[in-house]
């Protein structure tokens, strides 16, 4: 279709064609008028800007042929139709002009008579959202054009690619990376093994340039032999690059390796024929062969799928990577159509392209996908080439598959993790800002009721307001769980213990519809984990199990350690496995996949926050764990907490002296950008006894501290424009090196790369907290010898 604006004039009443196209040209916009519908129809497969109907033309007429074509009008293409009716009124009160609507989509009526002003608008306005259908027809074809240009050095490549977590040690690697190296997709394949492979000669050799590359951060490029599980020796490329972690320390090495054995063979054999032909001319003929052969062996070793055929497209060659991709092996393939072993239907798929390369056209790089015995549903990289004999004459052709399933899938789970990451960064900023609003919230409602009088039903509206400020809390709790901004207190943490504490909370939680059963195995050690937030983490999942039985069930919590769970969870080490099962409805495969994201939920409207296994899979991370899911509809769900085993013993609890809330009346320096929360914390500070002293920015505050105005203690915000609070803080003791100093912040932990020692008040925090924060301050600064 061409990118023609002209105007298709549809009027067969008296002379109303020949006018409507003198309109358009007294608009400057040629116009061609057409006799009836099928005239209509070929007009527009030649392409046009827009078309202008009378609504007579089209009432009692035989639609099919337009409305077909509209239908097949490609992606970017939305045809506008300009439709000139009677003042009959619009779609919604004519069910004629609603008909015309639905069945031609891109539709303007325009009741006459008109102005040639309004009809000029109208047509400019149709034909502008024309040409941004012709810009977006543009965009595709250069999309596809950078598409192919990029697949096409892919497969001339033929390489495999690799991935090493220098930490770990951990490799993991494509199907044509193990196959470089003997191993079938499925084999599992170690850094040990990988480094146990090469030729004892090139060990030492590789292993200095793998260091070189680590310490100095050049790239490796380097060709080495290694040896296969069958024992034959062969040669490979490696070339890779290391990429530096946040702290800007080396973290993993990527690149990608090719078998290069064939080449390496090729050149010590071209190399004996050098010296042959140069000693007996007579030998010409042999070493012909041997190149015959040897073309013949790199046709039947390459990491693709490699076929040719004869003029009659049938096969001559059916390589191994063939043979697992279709389940047929060379013997069966050799001799038969090409088009019979691709599959019934599917060899409209490739059929050009085979008949091109006959005709001596090189094909370009495209993505197909088919449907095979052996491998079902894939997709692939396919290319085809002419194949000419000694006499230059074409006798055939080549195609190459290259198999893309496994790159396909590696891409969907890159995009979902940057999806979460994203989430996640705009929860945990999302809770910051909450936490501010309800610390002036819940501060102001405890000012409030210490002046109330004594009337019950203003206290009770008091502590409702005061429930929700720590509902609002809660929920803040989950959204920085989910973003994996929780300030944790992991210690050694006997789960067998905590479970058994938590059994008669589980019960009453769930109900008695539902019979529980806790498996623990005895003896096992400590885990690693914020006891708090994971008995959360356990309500949680059982009051979702409750949720998923509303006639009644099982609800099973059991306790074990598994290790090397590099294929179960993507981890590595000892864990100890929590798994929480119930008999429930199930999810089916869509719902499992979102399941974690925050938000997500399957209850009613009202009857759930949908954070609740985000914050749990956020919590699990934390601790250097994982949360796995599985379920079937009907069959129930299991969730597997998989947490990390504690290398230290459990501490005994000691039991602490009670904190003293009074505190001498002290001069107090409250430092917060927002006025309404530095207004709150003055209050509540005053009303403790203290007197207090305000600033709105670190520098107004360091303003204040130079100023020579005496000050006890100092209360600050953490995040602030211009300089943060432990920025302040840090100057605040080169003046005053024994000044205390309380850190207030609504976030649950600080940002990446922020360290202090600084004690914290986390937002939204009640006045007796604060209060209590401020006595440990005041009187260990008071004590004696401080």
């Amino acid at each position: 279709m061409n990118s023609s604006e002209h105007a298709l004039v549809l009027a067969p009443s008296g002379r109303d064609a020949g006018v409507a196209v003198a309109l358009l040209h007294e608009a400057g916009h040629l116009g061609r008028a057409r006799r009836d519908i099928a005239d209509l129809v070929d007009g527009l497969k030649d392409g046009a800007g827009f078309a202008l109907v009378t609504d007579e033309a089209l009432h009692h007429a035989d639609l099919t042929m337009l409305t077909d074509w509209v239908e097949a009008q490609a992606p970017w293409s939305d045809f506008p139709f300009i439709i000139l009716t009677q003042r009959l009124g619009g779609p919604h009160q004519n069910p004629l002009l609603a008909g015309i609507q639905s069945a031609l989509g891109n539709v303007i009526f325009m009741e006459r008579p008109f102005q040639p002003s309004a009809l000029k608008n109208v047509v400019d306005h149709a034909l502008r959202g024309r040409r941004r259908q012709y810009q977006a027809r543009r965009n595709l074809e250069d999309l596809l054009a950078s598409e192919q240009t990029l697949s096409t050095a892919l497969v001339a490549g033929r390489m495999g690619t690799w991935e090493l977590d220098i930490a770990e040690q951990l490799l993991t690697g494509s199907d044509q990376f193990k196959a470089c190296y003997g191993r079938a997709p499925g084999d599992r394949l170690l850094f040990a093994d990988l480094i146990a492979a090469i030729a004892w000669p090139d060990q030492s050799r590789v292993q200095r340039a793998m260091d070189d590359t680590i310490i100095t951060g050049s790239d490796l490029v380097i060709e080495y032999r290694i040896n296969w599980p069958d024992g034959s020796e062969h040669w490979v490329d490696v070339r890779a690059r290391v990429l530096a972690g946040p702290q800007g320390l080396p973290e993993t090495v990527i690149g990608v390796v090719s078998d290069i054995t064939k080449r390496k063979y090729a050149e010590a054999f071209q190399s004996e024929i050098v010296q042959e032909l140069a000693l007996e001319r007579e030998r010409t003929q042999e070493a012909l062969r041997g190149e015959r052969a040897l073309s013949g062996l790199l046709m039947t070793s390459v990491p693709a799928g490699v076929v040719a055929y004869d003029a009659d497209l049938r096969v001559t060659i059916w390589n191994p990577v063939m043979e697992r991709l279709f389940g047929i092996s060379a013997e069966r393939a050799k001799g038969r159509p090409l088009a019979e072993l691709i599959g019934p239907g599917q060899a409209s798929a490739i059929e050009p392209r085979l008949r091109d390369a006959l005709d001596g056209i090189a094909g370009p790089i495209e993505e197909i996908e088919l449907t095979t015995d052996a491998a079902g549903q894939i997709a692939l990289e396919s290319q085809h080439a002419p194949l000419r004999g000694g006499d230059g004459q074409i006798v055939g052709g080549a195609a190459f598959f290259r198999e893309m399933t496994e790159r396909r899938r590696a891409e969907e789970q890159l995009r979902q993790a940057q999806k979460m990451e994203t989430i996640g960064q705009l929860t945990g900023g999302v809770a910051h800002d909450f936490n501010n609003l309800l610390a002036a919230v819940q501060g102001n409602l405890e000012l409030l009721r210490k002046r109330l009088p004594d009337d019950p039903q203003l206290h009770r509206f008091i502590d409702g307001a005061m429930q929700g400020t720590q509902r609002g809390a809660s929920l803040t709790a989950r959204l920085l769980a989910f973003a994996r901004r929780q300030d944790l207190k992991s210690v050694p943490t006997d789960l067998e213990d905590l479970l058994e504490g938590m059994r008669a909370l589980v019960e009453r939680s769930i109900g008695p519809l539902v019979t529980v059963e806790f498996d623990l195995e005895a003896g096992l050690p400590p885990a690693t984990v914020d006891a708090n937030q994971l008995e959360l983490a356990i309500l949680n999942l059982a009051v979702n199990a409750r949720d998923a039985m509303p006639d009644g069930g099982y609800l099973r919590i059991a306790l074990s350690q598994l290790d090397d769970l590099g294929k179960t969870a993507g981890l590595t080490g000892h864990f100890l496995r929590l798994s929480v099962t119930d008999t429930g409805f199930g999810m089916d495969e869509t719902t499992l996949k979102s399941a974690i994201e925050p938000f997500f939920s399957t209850k009613e409207l009202g009857k759930g926050t949908g954070l609740g296994l985000s914050m749990v899979h956020g919590l699990a991370v934390q601790l250097g764990g994982a949360l796995t899911l599985s379920s079937q509809p009907g069959q129930g769900t299991t969730a597997e907490l998989w947490l990390p085993v504690s290398t230290a013993p459990i501490e005994e609890v000691q039991e602490m002296e009670p904190i003293k809330t009074e505190a001498p009346a002290s001069t107090i320096l409250v430092v917060d950008d927002d006025a309404l929360i530095n207004m709150n914390t003055v209050d509540m500070v005053e009303d403790l006894g203290h007197t207090v002293i305000e600033a709105y920015s670190g520098k107004q505050a360091l303003e204040i501290l130079t100023s020579g105005t005496h000050i006890d203690a100092l209360i600050t915000d953490y995040a602030m424009p211009g300089m943060t609070g432990v920025e302040l803080a840090t100057k605040a003791r080169d003046l005053y090196p024994g000044l205390p100093i309380l850190l207030a912040t609504g976030y649950a932990d600080l940002p990446s790369g922020t360290t202090t020692d600084l004690p914290r008040l986390a937002k939204p925090y009640q006045q007796a907290e604060l209060a209590a924060h401020l006595s440990r301050l005041l009187t260990v600064a008071l004590a004696p010898g401080s």
